[in-house]
This record gives structure tokens, C-alpha cells and sequence, in this order.
């Protein structure tokens, strides 16, 4: 009888997929695939539900539901702003991540942009001994991005893409010492909304590669939607992190010249985060997020979802960290 109701739910699911899939091919229904896969968490829901019935199929089943939620997940996570999913592939909408209004800038201001477009193209911001503080905002859909090194320039970056366009605008205030530089890829719709289309996942070849000076006191603000970040900021004097990352494995790396009381706040879908700090130096971790795995390098636990390192109180520098993921894999190391 064991046997025969394993044959059931197994014959059951086969034959409901295979009559789903016939359907699709045939074109008798479409599904938006963009705002059915927000519902993933449904699938750990009804995956807890079937281990609780203790049925010999149960866990069977459970597998099953955990198998799909999981790409389910990483494909919802990679962009919160998808908007189709057809035969002409993914349409990425992307924001700013500035909260500011790109077009406004006052009289004290330099403003400068230099595009390029499905190729590989070298930019630069030429260096003022007048700023003090700069701050970049770097979003990117998909690829493989790089910040590491140091140059005579304020920025250089070479990036290599097959699609979309990457735009660099730097604003300037020599009055407040500051420049704010915004590098991103963008593509406008007729609506003049940024979005970016991808055909083909194997065939795409997105890529940056940045050095900034080590002059300045740096704030960042990256996002990246999907792919790989290596961004070694150990060279530069850095105040604040913003990361979000979609659906990527980033690496992220601070040196002892970071400012005091740095912050460092990062926000993860389905992704792979290391970052690596200097064992000189204090930090402090706060971590919210359920479905988390997390390996911290000699850190102690001070209560729930905070820890710090042993010299935290005594270090002359201090960071905190604060990590907010959906089903990521942390790791902090020291070195």
C-alpha cells in the first residue's frame, strides 16, 4: 500500500506538470512570470505544511516545493523592478539611487556627463585639490563589476558592455568641497523610464572596471542587480556603504584607513556577501533576516542579531555593520 500511494503523488505530479507545460507550448495561457514569482514564499509555506501532515510522501513533496522556491527566489530577488518576461527576454527598470532630483543642481555646481553605448569605452574625472568629501553612485543590472585601485584622476573606469548604455555624470560644489559622480547604465523606453532588456543570459558581456583617488573622504552607494562585485575599498579613506545586492556574489573589502564610526549598511535578496575588515579595527554587526547563513570571524555575540569584535570598545576605529537579507550567505573576515 506504501508503495502504491508513493506511485499516486509522484504519477499525480508528473502527469499535472506535463498537462501544464502541453498547455503553455500551445499557447492556451501565458503567465507573467514577473508577478507570479513574487509569490515564492508560498511554496516554503505549503513545503512546511506537507512535513507537518508526517506522511511517507511528505518530505518527497517538501523537496519538491523547497527545489522551485529557491530559483523562484533568486529570480525575484535579482531586481525588484522587473517588469516583463517574454520571448524578447528580462526588462530591468532602474532607479536612482539617488533621492535627489538628477536634473537640479545649484549655481555653485560643475555639472559634466559622458556616455557610451554597446561598447568598450574609458572614462575620467579629473581630480581638485578643493574636494574633500566625493561620493559615488554605481548601479548596474547585471555583470561583472570591479572598484580597486588608486589614480591620479578623481575616477577612471573602463567598461565593456554589449547592451544599454553606462552614463557618467559628476556634479561639483567648490564651495562645499564636494563631488558627487553617478555611474550607471541606463536605457530609456519612450516614456523616458531607465530599463534594460537582456536576450540572452549566455551571451551577455557587461563589465566595469574603476580606480578612484585616495584623496578624498569616500561615501558609496552601490547596487548591483545580479552577477559578480569585487569592490576593494581598502585604499581609500571611506565614511559610509550602502549596498544592495539582488541576486550576486559581491566581495567587499575595508583597509585601516577607513574613517571613524564608518557604517557600512548593506542589503541583500538572494545573494553571497564576504567582507573582510582589518583586525585593528572595531566592528560592530547587526543582522535581520530570517533564512540567513552567516560565519563571522571572531566575533562575539552580544544579543540577538547583534555581535561585535573582542576590541571594539578599546579599537581607535570602529565600523558597523548593518545587514538586512532575504536567503543570502554572509561571511566577515579579518585579516
Amino acid at each position: 500500500m506504501k508503495q502504491s500511494s508513493n506511485a499516486l503523488v509522484w504519477g499525480s505530479i508528473l502527469l499535472a506538470l506535463g498537462l501544464l507545460l502541453l498547455a503553455k507550448s500551445l499557447g492556451w495561457y501565458h503567465i507573467d512570470w514577473g508577478i507570479t514569482l513574487r509569490f515564492w514564499p508560498v511554496l516554503l509555506i505549503l513545503a512546511g505544511g506537507s512535513l507537518l501532515l508526517k506522511q511517507s510522501w511528505s518530505g518527497v513533496v517538501a523537496a519538491i516545493l523547497i527545489a522551485l522556491a529557491i530559483p523562484s527566489a533568486i529570480i525575484n530577488g535579482a531586481n525588484k523592478k522587473i517588469r516583463h518576461w517574454d520571448e524578447n527576454g528580462i526588462e530591468f527598470n532602474i532607479d536612482d539611487f539617488d533621492d535627489d532630483d538628477d536634473n537640479h543642481y545649484n549655481e555653485n555646481e560643475e555639472r559634466s556627463e559622458t556616455h557610451s553605448k554597446d561598447e568598450k569605452t574609458h572614462f575620467s574625472e579629473p581630480f581638485s585639490e578643493n574636494i574633500a568629501d566625493a561620493t559615488l553612485k554605481f548601479g548596474a543590472g547585471a555583470g561583472e563589476f570591479t572598484i580597486e585601485g588608486t589614480t591620479s584622476q578623481l575616477i577612471e573606469a573602463d567598461a565593456e558592455t554589449e547592451f544599454g548604455n553606462y552614463i557618467m555624470t559628476s556634479k561639483r560644489n567648490e564651495s562645499a568641497k564636494t563631488s558627487v559622480v553617478d555611474f550607471e547604465m541606463e536605457s530609456k523606453d519612450s516614456t523616458g523610464r531607465k530599463k534594460i532588456r537582456i536576450r540572452d543570459f549566455d551571451q551577455m558581456n557587461n563589465q566595469v572596471e574603476m580606480r578612484l583617488s585616495d584623496k578624498p573622504v569616500w561615501t558609496f552607494d552601490l547596487g548591483l542587480g545580479a552577477g559578480k562585485g569585487n569592490f576593494d575599498l581598502s585604499s581609500y579613506k571611506v565614511k559610509k556603504v550602502k549596498l544592495g545586492a539582488g541576486a550576486a556574489e559581491v566581495g567587499l573589502k575595508l583597509g585601516e584607513n577607513v574613517e571613524n564610526d564608518a557604517q557600512i549598511d548593506i542589503e541583500a535578496g538572494v545573494a553571497s556577501i564576504e567582507i573582510n575588515i582589518p583586525e585593528s579595527v572595531g566592528c560592530e554587526f547587526k543582522i535581520d533576516g530570517a533564512l540567513n547563513s552567516k560565519d563571522l570571524d571572531n566575533f562575539e555575540k552580544i544579543s540577538s542579531g547583534l555581535y561585535r569584535t573582542p576590541n571594539y570598545n578599546s579599537a581607535k576605529k570602529k565600523i558597523k555593520i548593518s545587514y538586512e537579507g532575504g536567503i543570502s550567505s554572509l561571511e566577515v573576515n579579518r585579516y
